[in-house]
């Protein structure tokens, strides 16, 4: 790679990072501020994220998670961990948490419709999903696709990064975890549906929710320039943050 090239594309990725832990930070500390006495983490990994912002244990901590070494890690801390298909139907009752929280995972699924209905049934009235993912209109996904490539949030096809050149880890293969024909393959090694914040806004408000979602980090701009940015350059940040409240009635829900 040209060094010019890579010297750029070191900057870009440090400047994600910060946007990613911006984006990181809001969600553990919104979850925190609501302060939830029963909490499910959807993609929860070895349990960690959220403890780390968390200043005291829920009476009530669930996860799912599908690796078996971090389910294990998981519940050495104490949270009761569920392994299932996150595009399928849910094996918790209705009105049972306080808050749902989910960082990096709805991308990777194709029934991204049926995840916020399952998220809507199983809070409580009142109750709140926070929830962190990427977006699909942000600036540096607009740039590749004006270039001719591949948005960098769709680049990972089937274990293989591919299309954009620019990319990190251009064809270059993911380590497989499954095999191809796995029916959990697609999900797990790639993004599958990357939302807009206008796609995730209505999403979430057709199954019921009252929804505030927005972006940050817009890159390819170095992290301070990035934030002056957000207040003018708005819904193209390359983070997309969603925080939705199920009414206290539940006779709001839509479907």
């Amino acid at each position: 790679m040209n060094p010019i090239l890579k010297k750029l594309q070191a900057t870009v990725n440090r400047s994600r990072e910060l946007g990613l832990k911006r984006c990181d930070d809001w969600a553990g500390q919104t979850v925190c501020k609501l302060d939830p006495d029963t909490l499910l983490d959807v993609g929860c990994g070895d349990g960690a994220r959220l403890f780390s912002y968390l200043k005291k244990r829920p009476r009530e901590f669930y996860g799912v998670e599908g690796a078996p070494p971090l389910m294990a890690k998981a519940e050495t801390r104490g949270i009761k961990v569920f392994s299932y298909d996150l595009n399928g139907r849910w094996p918790f009752e209705d009105n049972k948490f306080d808050v749902v929280f989910s960082n990096q995972v709805i991308e990777h699924l194709h029934n991204t419709r049926l995840f916020a209905s399952e998220a809507f049934r199983v809070l409580k009235p009142g109750g709140t999903a926070v929830i962190a993912s990427e977006n699909l209109c942000s600036l540096l996904n607009w740039l590749a696709l004006t270039l001719g490539y591949t948005p960098f949030s769709l680049m990972q096809i089937c274990g293989r990064y591919l299309g954009n050149p620019l990319g990190m880890h251009y064809n270059e293969p993911h380590p497989a975890l499954l095999p191809l024909d796995d029916p959990a393959f697609s999900g797990i090694s790639g993004h599958v549906r990357v939302l807009t914040v206008r796609q995730a806004q209505e999403l979430f408000d057709m199954v019921g929710f009252q929804t505030e979602v927005r972006s940050v980090s817009i890159l390819p701009f170095p992290d301070g320039f990035s934030r002056a940015l957000e207040k003018f350059v708005k819904n193209r940040g390359h983070f997309l943050m969603i925080k939705a409240r199920k009414p206290e009635s539940d006779s709001a829900k839509k479907g």
